[in-house]
């Protein structure tokens, strides 16, 4: 069966665990015990929210979705965060992009949620303006979005203005965001 490849306005959920290398080295039975659960409720989660996982998109502890509402995106997102999944703590990305008629995700820049992603810490999602000027009128209930400032993502020739999701249910205070060197070094890292 063909995966059918979104076209016109797509939002992109890029999502990794933090520290992922660390705790397969500190926490190998904990992290193999609990990584069928990460993937049942990833791909509950993003039916649910009329998503699709790209197939061959993810690798162990962190995956790729397409939304074709950024609205979806973030109502999947907050899911994500408010799921249980110890010991994971999923770092995620969001950004809306167009995709034209015969364009699949592989071929399309991801740089941007790959970047936001690399730059959120466990438990945090961080999404682009395109994302968050889309989404801010339909968030999920008790959800808002916080203005974290410019920042610079090493991908283009402006600086990104981020967004971070907020709610009751998720923690919402996290030392600043990790710098583009930062997420290079780290990114290697996991």
């Amino acid at each position: 069966m063909t995966e059918k490849q979104p076209t016109g306005t797509v939002t992109l959920l890029m999502a990794a665990a933090e520290g992922s290398a660390r705790l397969w080295q500190t926490q190998p039975g904990d992290m193999a015990a609990s990584l069928p659960w990460l993937r049942a409720t990833m791909n509950h989660l993003i039916a649910l929210n009329d998503g699709v996982l790209r197939g061959g998109e993810y690798a162990c502890d962190s995956f790729v979705a397409t939304f074709g509402r950024a609205s979806d995106a973030v109502a999947c997102a907050l899911d994500l965060q408010l799921a249980p999944s110890d010991p994971f703590s999923l770092c995620i990305g969001l950004h809306t992009i167009e995709m034209r008629t015969g364009e699949s995700v592989a071929t399309v820049s991801t740089d941007v949620a790959a970047r936001l992603r690399d730059m959120a810490h466990g438990g945090q999602t961080l999404m682009s303006v395109a994302s968050a000027s889309l989404a801010a009128d339909r968030l999920p209930a008790g959800a808002s979005l916080m203005y974290i400032g410019d920042h610079d993502l090493g991908v283009m020739p402006w600086h990104e203005r981020p967004f971070q999701l907020r709610h009751a249910g998720v923690r919402d205070q996290f030392r600043s965001v990790r710098a583009s060197d930062d997420t290079v070094a780290q990114h290697h890292l996991n």
